[in-house]
């Protein structure tokens, strides 16, 4: 179910018509349009009548940012973190459909619509999936205007292209990031009130070339950086892209240009953050491996919480240890490199790889 049907008509409209479709995803065009249609009318009621009031908040908790590439550890921090009473987040559902999500019309059509059609697990690595569960933001922050990087699920032939536009701003107007920022905080109101938090949890991977974006916005934001081995990102992203994309794409493209999206992106996005991860004050930033997270859930959570000052450890304690005993059985994909791909990834990745203090892991299948 392509996020799609819960954007703003005319904004899918207008992707659609200015991208290229493949004539054998005109069906999934179809449904996508039949279902927006549908929902046209609750969405100008929440937008008039929620979105507006809203907009007018004050957030007065300073939120919280989880950055890290995909990959690398960002989900399992956020559904952890997420069992902290205060916190409030996006769901998949508010993800899909942002401005159907506090009218009990719309809540009683597109959520029962939902569970028909979301799956038990994601596809690209069986994390499980349901409707209330914690989701990224970054559909939803572009569902009524055009700055969305996850458009390139739709378009992957424009990956590049987003990239720049919509992770780094380049060649965006200052009205359209002012856009942008406004709907930012709209959505992040209705998370909180949603999901009836006080301080607001996000875990987003675009934002990790986005800091200074998100200090204009919210200069009091604390954030995490998670990273994990650059050579399991890699297996990961390829496997979970291979995976999703063809579910959500309208054009298809060849493996060997998602590749090369793949080492563009990471290569790109990571040497933007180490750039520019110094404009954040030392005391709201807090970076952690994922191999320490996953062998030590609650005793780095406790580190995490006392370096960015959050209350509510204690409190929080049990819920941290009944969720990480629940996940112990989650069963991570086996993956396997080429000797070719392993030394490109060294090659090109290799500065990150020695940021971090990484080497090639031990337990890597490598193939011919």
């Amino acid at each position: 179910m392509p996020p799609m049907v819960g954007f703003y008509f005319p904004l899918v409209v207008k992707l659609l018509w200015k991208n290229r479709i493949s004539p054998k995803y005109l069906g999934r065009m179809i449904v996508i349009l039949l279902i927006n249609i549908i929902g046209i009318p609750s969405r100008i009621y929440e937008r008039l009548f929620y979105n507006r009031k809203l907009a007018k908040r004050d957030i007065k908790e300073a939120p919280i940012f989880i950055l890290g590439h995909w990959r690398s550890g960002t989900t399992l921090l956020h559904n952890l973190m997420c069992q902290d009473p205060q916190m409030g987040y996006v769901t998949t559902y508010q993800s899909v459909f942002p401005d159907q999500l506090l009218t009990w019309f719309s809540r009683f059509i597109f959520r029962n619509f939902t569970k028909l059609f979301i799956p038990l697990k994601r596809l690209g690595d069986n994390v499980k999936l349901g409707i209330n569960y914690p989701q990224e933001e970054d559909f939803a922050t572009g569902s009524n205007l055009e700055l969305c990087y996850y458009y390139f699920f739709f378009f992957p032939a424009k990956t590049k292209e987003y990239f720049n536009s919509y992770i780094l701003f380049n060649g965006i107007s200052i009205r359209l990031k002012k856009s942008w920022q406004k709907n930012y905080r709209i959505v992040v109101q209705k998370a909180l009130k949603n999901t009836k938090g006080s301080r607001f949890l996000s875990k987003n991977p675009p934002n990790i070339g986005r800091t200074q974006q998100l200090l204009e916005i919210f200069p009091d934001a604390k954030f995490i950086h998670i990273y994990r081995n650059p050579v399991e990102v890699y297996l990961s992203t390829k496997h979970f892209m291979q995976k999703m994309i063809p579910v959500l794409q309208f054009h298809s493209i060849s493996d060997e240009e998602l590749e090369e999206n793949i080492f563009f992106v990471y290569r790109e996005i990571m040497k933007h953050y180490f750039k520019e991860r110094h404009h954040i004050p030392k005391e709201n930033l807090y970076e952690i491996a994922f191999e320490d997270l996953e062998m030590d859930p609650v005793n780095e959570l406790e580190k995490i919480y006392t370096h960015l000052n959050i209350p509510g450890f204690k409190k929080a304690i049990p819920n941290f240890e009944s969720f990480s005993r629940s996940s112990k059985g989650y069963k991570k994909n086996v993956h396997k490199n080429s000797k070719k791909n392993l030394d490109r990834i060294i090659n090109e990745w290799g500065f990150a790889m020695k940021e971090l203090n990484y080497k090639v892991p031990d337990d890597v299948i490598i193939v011919d």
